[in-house]
């Protein structure tokens, strides 16, 4: 089989009458190998966005808040008390998460010398670029297949079912037909009325800030024992028999160490979303300078609010209720506070279901722009259709294949664990990206080269800071393969290995699109594109090489 041939050298295009005056500005990028005429046309442009219809400093940091602030913080906490079994072990979990939540200084590094979307994609193909489009294509097939809203739009589903009906079945019709008409409206606001999808997802990230301050106040009362059931003391020097298991199983190193994981995981899931605003960078005003601002202000207003929410949760309820609680953590803690009332049993629930709608209009609209990105690169299938931009200049393609995903995952779900199994994986697959980005900024500070010392800015993370949050997440990617229990319905080792696997079944695409493809007659050309801000990006292109060309003329001329 014919080796590919590589391009060593970048064609690097730029369309003079990009930088036309007005809303129909333009970036065209067509392919401009002059050995291939026929595909010099253009095959997509690149729109250039007006200023008023970039992302400023508050909506930036809303778009951090919406992607954070979910139904985690009203669900998790069951989950990591079942884990650790420690009211003091559940309160460090949830600070270490927040510490590591700062690990967003290497994002702010990235961001701000790369100040384009893409994120984790644009990042990898600076650090990791031998072998070639390796490190793209692993991220590829991680982030399209599993960065999908599925589990925001089946919450908001169930929680306005619990409000209407007073209950939910999981995995029924409704609750799947709910969560996809949710899905769609989103999307549809997103493709063609954009500005009003912004507007919406500030105002629903300004009101999940006033929701958790409200769960914050609510703790202050049931501390000050103003709470219709008795207090349950956890913050007294004995606060109850262990709820996992008997004392020995829970002593039990083994299970420590894995619920150590799995909590920590969890927490780290509930936290995830920090790096929303580097997936849309393109569409931020000043992005290095608004990045600054936005990220840090949007992530210490979570770390707080989530901490003290912990502590108003067991300020109410005892370790057993909140590990009963399972997905309603939130109900359970104010029915224990004001007993059942309308508010609780009706409001309440639609309350969070709308903190679960923003986390949707969030997820929906930064991760078609990467998906878009890597179609613009032309690693996806069908890259073409799925980087359309059609009609108004959205991403209407990768919102398109975004809605496919999330869909099919919701019609997929009989119950509520086919979700957090996709959600879990997808954070478990996202840790060893962001794990390859950590060793990759240690490895670009100590071994400077002068590529990197012209993009970098004035802006640091310390290397330290780096070290710890590489050391958390090796702990977080090892410690789930330690045999354990605590998981019901599926083998403990199934999510770090399927999560694992992402990284195989990406090389494996690489090999296919990389090295198999070529050898049936194209060779892959790198081409570097220049956009109108100054930065640039990648994109490849398989293209024939002139011998096959020429043979094809040599017959058409016979003929």
């Amino acid at each position: 089989m014919q080796e590919p041939e590589i391009f060593e050298q970048p064609v690097r295009t730029k369309d003079p009458e990009a930088l036309v005056a007005g809303e129909e500005n333009t970036y065209h990028t067509g392919y401009t190998n002059a050995t291939d005429e026929s595909t010099s046309l253009h095959e997509y442009h690149d729109f250039v966005y007006p200023e008023d219809r970039k992302l400023g400093t508050w909506s930036t940091a809303f778009l951090i808040i919406n992607r954070v602030v979910g139904t985690g913080i009203f669900s998790t906490p069951s989950s990591i008390i079942r884990y650790t079994n420690s009211v003091g072990a559940t309160l460090l979990f949830w600070v270490l998460g927040g510490v590591m939540t700062f690990a967003l200084f290497v994002y702010l590094e990235f961001g701000t010398a790369l100040p384009r979307s893409g994120g984790e994609k644009v990042y990898l193909e600076r650090v990791y670029q031998k072998p070639r489009y390796l490190a793209t294509c692993i991220f590829a097939v991680q982030f399209v297949l599993f960065a999908t809203s599925t589990g925001g739009a089946i919450s908001f589903s169930a929680y306005i079912l619990r409000a209407a009906n007073g209950h939910v079945t999981p995995g029924s019709w409704e609750t799947r037909g709910i969560a996809i008409a949710a899905l769609t409206v989103v999307c549809l606001i997103h493709a063609f009325l954009p500005r009003l999808g912004i507007w919406l997802s500030n105002g629903l990230g300004a009101f999940k800030l006033i929701l958790l301050t409200l769960v914050v106040c609510t703790g202050w009362a049931a501390l000050d024992g103003r709470m219709v059931r008795e207090s349950p003391k956890n913050f007294s020097s004995f606060n109850g028999p262990d709820i996992v298991g008997d004392n020995d199983d829970s002593m039990d190193p083994t299970r420590s160490t894995a619920g150590y994981a799995l909590a920590l995981l969890q927490v780290m899931y509930s936290y995830s979303g920090w790096e929303n605003a580097n997936y849309v960078l393109t569409e931020v005003r000043d992005a290095p300078r608004t990045l600054r601002r936005a990220a840090p202000i949007a992530v210490s207003a979570v770390t707080i609010l989530y901490v003290l929410a912990n502590i108003a949760y067991f300020a109410a309820m005892s370790k057993a209720e909140i590990r009963d609680s399972n997905v309603l953590v939130g109900a359970a803690f104010f029915r224990n506070v004001w007993g059942d009332s309308p508010f609780v049993t009706r409001a309440m629930p639609v309350f969070i279901g709308l903190s679960s709608l923003g986390n949707v209009f969030a997820q929906s609209f930064a991760m078609p722009r990467v998906k878009q990105e890597l179609a613009k690169e032309g690693i996806l299938p069908f890259s073409r259709f799925w980087a359309s931009d059609w009609p108004i200049s959205t991403p209407t393609g990768a919102i398109l294949l975004h809605w496919l995903l999330t869909a099919a995952f919701i019609l997929g779900s009989q119950t509520t664990d086919v979700y957090t199994f996709v959600t879990n994986i997808f954070i478990y697959s996202g840790n060893w990206i962001k794990f390859f980005l950590g060793v990759g900024l240690l490895y670009l500070n100590f071994t400077p080269s002068e590529r990197w010392a012209e993009q970098r800015t004035t802006f640091r993370s310390s290397p330290l800071l780096t070290l710890f949050w590489i050391i958390g997440l090796l702990f977080v990617l090892s410690a789930p393969f330690v045999p354990n229990e605590l998981q019901d319905n599926i083998p403990f080792f199934v999510v770090p290995a399927l999560g694992t696997s992402m990284l195989a079944i990406g090389t494996a695409y690489w090999l296919i699109w990389a090295k198999v493809l070529p050898g049936f007659g194209f060779h892959i050309q790198h081409e570097i594109v220049q956009m109108p801000d100054g930065s640039e990006r990648v994109k490849y292109k398989r293209v024939k090489p002139k011998r096959m060309r020429r043979r094809k003329q040599r017959q058409r001329s016979v003929w």
